[in-house]
């Protein structure tokens, strides 16, 4: 008992300075509980980089998604246009006429895909005003990758044959351009250019507000014109290479008439067949 309580005393004279408590408390930050400690910079680091990633793929994914591939352009008189995306997703609906742009405003067909998009406005109570009598509704499909393009053109195509007065056309993205760049859908501009073939005189702004079935009927009486003017317009080959037109059962070798036949096109089957 004598030694346990000369031990204690003895420790008890034992005090350790503050250098000693400084060091002490180094040593053991350094070689015991830095070892389990992530530092914060560290964190900070992975953080930053991993956020920097997620923005990097959103907005990759958000370019790929709401990037239009391809376009329909829809004509009757109101003429928009639906662009669509890789992934056959309606991104975009353009009116480019004021009945084009309200029927934009109204109609909810952005993201659908584009077969339904259609559906659904053609089925539309406002686009059934401007069907009545039943007009004649033009679609024409143009983009910058030919396989989707023809894959949508032969899939409207498909799903349009029931209706006698719908038809479907293809086009190009240098035409596309060009139609944009005079305010007009890439379907009526296809028909303008038909008519100044035709010497027609017809401006654009008189085009743009004209309905599918007016601009067939100013194209079948300018080609009649021409062809009364020049019955012997175009040399043998031509002549070899015409079609027939569909309006009278007379075969004829106008090219006016042949871009006639083009601008009706064809139903449930592709121009290319």
């Amino acid at each position: 008992m004598e030694n346990k309580e000369k031990l204690k005393a003895a420790f008890d004279q034992v005090h350790a300075g503050d250098a000693l408590k400084s060091n002490t408390k180094n040593y053991l930050f350094e070689h015991v509980y830095k070892k389990g400690h992530v530092p914060r910079t560290f964190l900070r680091r992975f953080a930053v980089s991993a956020a920097c990633s997620l923005l990097v793929f959103l907005a990759g994914g958000s370019y790929l998604f709401f990037t239009p591939t391809a376009f329909i352009s829809v004509d009757v008189n109101p003429s928009l246009e639906l662009g669509i995306n890789r992934f056959d997703r309606v991104v975009s609906v353009t009116g480019y006429n004021e009945d084009g742009q309200n029927l934009a405003d109204n109609l909810s067909l952005k993201y659908l895909n584009y077969a339904e998009a259609l559906k659904n406005l053609l089925a539309d109570e406002e686009m059934e005003v401007y069907l009545a009598d039943n007009a004649d509704v033009v679609l024409t499909v143009a983009g910058d990758n030919e396989s989707q393009s023809s894959e949508i053109l032969q899939n409207v195509e498909s799903s349009m044959s029931e209706h006698e007065n719908v038809y479907c056309h293809s086009s190009n993205t240098e035409e596309l351009h060009h139609a944009h760049d005079a305010g007009l859908s890439f379907g009526k501009y296809q028909s303008w250019e038909i008519l100044q073939d035709l010497d027609a005189g017809i401006s654009l702004e008189e085009i743009q507000d004209m309905t599918m079935t007016e601009i067939r009927d100013l194209i079948w009486k300018y080609s009649q014109e021409k062809f009364q003017e020049n019955p012997m317009s175009g040399d043998s080959e031509n002549m070899e290479d015409s079609q027939e037109c569909p309006l009278d059962g007379s075969q004829d070798s106008s090219d006016e008439e042949n871009s006639l036949k083009h601008l009706h096109g064809h139903h449930g089957q592709s121009e290319d067949e």
